[in-house]
């Protein structure tokens, strides 16, 4: 394995779980180790319960060292990944958001302006982007919801479409998984939404990069028992696990 993407929550903090300042700290400090020890690079983007209540990632930034709002470009000889951070919320949208978290995603000006040039720049090289939130509605027969979104979707699709050299767009927030290949501009582009580590299926996504192609496989954690607890909760949760078909499937890069 050559890297590892984090694509957002890495704790239970933000407003939802009300985690005190202390704890969540704590347990921000003790992933961003856990991250660092790791035998190869580990790129993480900030997710909204990465957050304290409102929407301040100013501790995640500091860990990681990253810079408010902007992500990673990852240049491979067959891809360019671009890591899009979704968590570039204005001080007056987090304050809107009191006292819980900011749950969808703005992609601010300066990191629209980076993806722009990343797409710009790419060459002959396909872009494959990843982020949090989601920027495309799924369709299937759960319903969709605002708060699994990025407010500013349309920036972003905007610009895809004008460069038409993506292949897939992977992410996260909603813990499920699902598939869906639309056309932006003169280009298929595959939307992957990432199954959850800590919900049925508690599974992770193994991406195997070729000059052609992504082979995109689903590998579940070795915790039989509480992935059925997980899978029997409420009404029922086996459809977070998607259809078997994307569970492992390839994604062409020419």
């Amino acid at each position: 394995m050559d890297y590892v993407i984090h694509m957002g929550d890495v704790t239970c903090g933000g407003g939802t779980y009300e985690m005190q300042l202390d704890a969540f700290r704590a347990a921000l400090h003790r992933a961003h180790c856990v991250f660092d020890k790791l035998p190869m690079p580990a790129y993480v983007l900030p997710g909204n319960h990465d957050s304290l209540p409102g929407g301040d990632w100013a501790y995640f930034d500091q860990l990681w060292g990253i810079s408010p709002g902007i992500g990673h470009t990852i240049d491979l000889p067959m891809a360019r990944l671009v890591l899009l951070n979704a968590q570039g919320h204005s001080p007056a949208q987090l304050q809107a958001s009191l006292p819980d978290d900011p749950v969808t995603g703005w992609v601010n000006d300066q990191e629209l302006a980076r993806l722009d040039e990343a797409l710009a720049t790419a060459g002959g090289r396909p872009v494959v982007l990843f982020m949090h939130q989601v920027l495309l509605p799924w369709q299937s027969d759960q319903p969709w919801k605002h708060f699994y979104g990025v407010e500013n979707a349309s920036a972003v699709l905007d610009l895809l479409a004008a460069y038409a050299n993506t292949a897939a767009v992977f992410q996260g927030h909603a813990h499920r998984l699902n598939v869906q290949t639309v056309d932006l501009g003169q280009r298929p582009c595959t939307f992957v939404i990432a199954p959850s580590l800590i919900e049925y299926p508690l599974a992770w996504l193994l991406l195997d990069f070729s000059q052609k192609e992504i082979h995109v496989q689903m590998r579940r954690l070795h915790l039989d028992d509480l992935a059925e607890e997980s899978r029997l909760s409420g009404a029922g949760q086996s459809w977070r696990a998607g259809k078997p078909a994307w569970q492992d499937f390839f994604i062409d890069l020419l």
